[in-house]
């Protein structure tokens, strides 16, 4: 490690819970990024997967309250869940890494609905935020599931596909009472490109390496706790969030932001519906916004890692 690279892996305490965090990159004078996923939902275990980023950016790589090591380390002591909770640490965790490198200003990415995380980050301490990308954005996640279903009933039908058919027809258009039924859709929602899939090799063998092989004093994996099924500790947090998530409405926050904002949407994302996305884009004002569509990406099109760090640095990069 150069004297200008960082490769930490730390529990700090966050508003009065030890939480998890990696902060990994070659040179801490590049523009510092805060990775914000899923309720439940912790990529610091497989960092080495984002190593081409660490070139241009510091990541940050958030285990947040019941995810990842900040959950399997104290699992007793993770307190309620709540969207308000996830924002207010995610500011604290915004503070101490700016006092870590000593940066003035860190962007985030949110993922999914850590991009409901993000997008009101950008709007409780806007001072402390040099840019927003969203991916996955969810603007109005009533709105977006209803389109969400539609158009998968669609494709299902001009593929053919009886089995889909039969299943998004039995569970018919959302809101659905409980996580059981989402999970009938999530199949569908939630499947991987052609492109996706091309990548998916490259990126089980490195998801493998970094956590069952890790190399001698691997900074993202802490010493002295067993992880926890990150399956299972998503389903558990999206049930505790999903009557939150369930009534979001971006619209029902201010629209004028005082940073870059952007939305890194898929092709083919048939969740979090790029058109949405787009619509709410032209109601915001921002010093510089756009919406940019990745061609052969779903919802997870993060996992398209060279093209989506292509149009980091071709939009966001020179801003920040």
């Amino acid at each position: 490690m150069n004297t200008h690279s960082i490769d930490e892996g730390l529990f700090v305490t966050i508003n009065g819970t030890e939480q998890w965090m990696v902060l990994r990159g070659s040179n801490v004078e590049n523009p510092a990024m805060l990775i914000i996923s899923g309720p439940g939902v912790a990529l610091s275990s497989i960092a080495p997967f984002f190593e081409a980023w660490e070139q241009d950016f510091t990541l940050v790589h958030w285990d947040q309250p019941w995810a990842g090591a900040t959950y399997s380390a104290n699992p007793v002591e993770q307190g309620p869940l709540s969207l308000d909770r996830l924002v207010k640490d995610g500011i604290a965790v915004s503070e101490y890494v700016r006092q870590r490198i000593n940066a003035d200003k860190i962007a985030v990415l949110g993922i999914s609905a850590g991009s409901i995380v993000g997008l009101k980050m950008m709007q409780e301490r806007a001072e402390i935020f040099s840019a927003y990308i969203g991916t996955g954005q969810f603007v109005n996640w009533a709105e977006q599931d209803a389109l969400s279903y539609r158009l998968l009933l669609e494709k299902a039908q001009t593929e053919g596909n009886e089995e889909a058919q039969r299943e998004l027809q039995q569970i018919g258009l959302p809101p659905y009472e409980d996580s059981s039924v989402d999970a009938i859709k999530s199949k569908y929602h939630s499947a991987m490109t052609e492109g996706e899939m091309a990548a998916l090799p490259v990126f089980s063998a490195l998801m493998m390496a970094a956590l069952t092989n890790p190399p001698p004093a691997a900074s993202y994996i802490p010493d002295g706790v067993a992880l926890k099924n990150p399956r299972e500790l998503a389903t558990q947090a999206y049930a505790k969030l999903r009557p939150e998530l369930l009534t979001f409405d971006a619209y029902a926050l201010p629209k004028e932001f005082t940073m870059p904002i952007f939305f890194f949407q898929g092709d083919q994302d048939y969740y979090s519906v790029t058109s949405s996305v787009q619509a709410y884009e032209n109601e915001i004002t921002a010093p510089k916004k756009n919406t940019v569509v990745i061609e052969g990406g779903s919802h997870s099109v993060i996992w398209l890692r060279e093209q989506f760090l292509e149009e980091l640095n071709r939009h966001v990069r020179p801003l920040i």
